[in-house]
């Protein structure tokens, strides 16, 4: 279990972004990224779209992806962010084992099903862009990661 918490733990501080979405307040960027060790595709897309050369088309499919999805990863996030805070009430009260274990494990079900709709994600921008789209969006995303260690 600790190598599971360390292991995601480890995913997650490599996954931050400098990308700041518009719409969404520094504090639901932070939970978003705390909870999700997936690489955040359709932040670069929001911030840098215009580079990727979008028909209207696929500019139209990515746009309704993200206004379907965005809400639901949203709610798993703020319930990741609220879990933990139990987790570390309870703990701090003196609750079971039995019941932190459980209040974990309640945690890491909600990070995959994060994960599962960020794959999801992933795999239907990979459908609706271009090669050349999807490997010039790869270089943002990777350029942003670097910015973001750099500072």
């Amino acid at each position: 279990m600790k190598n599971r918490l360390l292991i995601l733990l480890s995913a997650i501080l490599l996954s931050f972004s400098a990308f700041v979405s518009a719409g969404m307040t520094p504090e639901q960027m932070q939970m978003l990224h705390h909870a999700n060790p997936m690489p955040n595709l359709m932040l670069v897309v929001m911030q840098k779209g215009d580079e990727l050369e979008l028909s209207e088309e696929q500019s139209k499919a990515l746009d309704a992806w993200h206004s379907k999805n965005h809400p639901r990863i949203m709610e798993m996030v703020k319930r990741v962010n609220e879990l933990e805070k139990t987790l570390a009430s309870e703990a701090l009260d003196g609750a079971s084992g039995a019941v932190l274990q459980q209040i974990t494990n309640e945690i890491f079900k909600v990070r995959e099903n994060i994960i599962k709709a960020k794959l999801a994600c992933r795999n239907n921008m990979h459908n609706v862009l271009n090669q050349k789209q999807w490997d010039k969006l790869v270089e943002l995303y990777k350029a942003g990661q670097q910015a973001s260690i750099k500072n």
